[in-house]
């Protein structure tokens, strides 16, 4: 999960992931996307490979990036967690302050 995070870091690689979860796509047509260097495209592939959240598949001459969504699930699950954790907590706090004004 840390390599997931750690990809996610960057807004580069979220926007891959964005455009990825609408349509697979090869290395090319992402780049048209951006304003960065291919080059630099490229290695911002190369993380989200290392992390798994995109596959690269030969089709022909290219090279399609899919996202692989189940890599995903794990960290919203546990994003997903404590963000009803902290929201329960608000929630019992702001009780408590209003028994206290009472």
């Amino acid at each position: 999960m840390e390599k997931v995070f750690s990809a996610l870091a960057d807004n580069n690689r979220r926007k891959i992931i964005e455009l990825l979860s609408k349509d697979d796509s090869t290395l090319l047509e992402l780049s048209e996307q951006f304003s960065i260097s291919f080059q630099a495209l490229s290695k911002h592939i190369k993380i989200l490979e290392t992390a798994e959240i995109v596959t690269k598949k030969k089709q022909g001459k290219y090279r399609v990036l899919t996202l692989n969504r189940d890599t995903l699930k794990s960290p919203l699950e546990w994003i997903t967690y404590y963000s009803q954790f902290w929201n329960s907590s608000f929630d019992n706090l702001e009780e408590e302050i209003n028994k206290t004004g009472e």
